[in-house]
């Protein structure tokens, strides 16, 4: 029971909510995206993705580089947990940024 307890309370708990977390601003920065590009509201400024919103595959790339992302920060984190928790703390802070913009211009 110990071993449960610790790893619910212990810091892999944080950064696991840490990680779901920024995957989920991931995605819903995609579906936003996607959503202001298709009723012509917002352009897509990231000329690497243009081609994708308009295809309707930006979702599967979100959703890729977000589980990609999410494994390469936890594969850091076994080595080095303060270093992970950091970067991944400041992606979250990015990203919860570019989803507030964005819902911005639908106001």
């Amino acid at each position: 029971m110990e071993t449960l307890s610790y790893y619910i309370s212990g810091s892999h708990y944080r950064i696991r909510i840490l990680l779901g977390s920024l995957f989920a601003a991931i995605v819903a920065d995609g579906v936003i995206t996607r959503f202001l590009v298709h009723n012509g509201l917002a352009n897509e400024s990231n000329p690497f993705l243009i081609y994708w919103v308009l295809e309707d595959k930006l979702l599967s790339i979100k959703i890729l580089g977000g589980l990609l992302a999410a494994l390469y920060l936890w594969n850091i984190y076994r080595r080095y947990p303060k270093i992970s928790m950091g970067f991944s703390s400041i992606f979250l802070i990015g990203y919860v940024f570019i989803v507030f913009w964005n819902i911005l211009i639908l106001f």
